[in-house]
């Protein structure tokens, strides 16, 4: 019995040790881009797949994107979901296929290997809420709500303007 408690508190700590050796190192040089392109407003998240509410999550096709540059957003991006009070007269058709002034643009640092973002967007059909966790390695996560449709999420990567052209 000592033999089997030893041996499995062996393997414990080998586990421990093996988790906390794994752990990421960040890279000075891309921390520092990635800081600069959020500081600065002026990226792109290249969307490979979205989550939308009540649906399991879904690749996308090459091109879907989200752009942030000089103060508006211009989203190319699929919405799937339903529309509960989306105002009189709107087209529908806009959904996340838009382009738009950016109000309330925020940056913090939660913690030193992510950044979040949040700010607002009106399309003229809806009323939307960005909230946008970047992590360093360049991985992001844009969860969009609505205020007249279903909430939406997409998984991406975020890059400089210059990937555009």
């Amino acid at each position: 019995m000592k033999k089997i408690l030893s041996l499995t508190m062996v393997v414990l700590a080998l586990v421990l040790v093996s988790c906390k050796a794994s752990k990421t190192v960040l890279d000075p040089a891309r921390v520092q881009a990635v800081h600069s392109l959020l500081e600065a407003q002026q990226y792109v998240v290249m969307v490979g797949s979205m989550r939308p509410m009540s649906a399991p999550t879904i690749s996308v096709s090459q091109g879907q994107k989200m752009i942030v540059r000089n103060g508006s957003v211009s989203c190319y991006l699929p919405y799937v979901g339903s529309g509960q009070n989306v105002g009189y007269g709107a087209s529908g058709n806009k959904a996340l296929n838009f382009s738009a002034p950016i109000r309330d643009y925020k940056v913090e640092y939660p913690k030193a290997d992510r950044a979040r973002i949040t700010f607002n967007v009106d399309n003229g059909d809806d009323h939307y809420m960005f909230h946008v966790e970047v992590f360093m390695s360049g991985k992001t996560t844009i969860d969009v709500e609505p205020r007249g449709r279903d909430a939406i999420s997409y998984s991406g990567m975020i890059h400089g303007l210059d990937i555009l052209n």
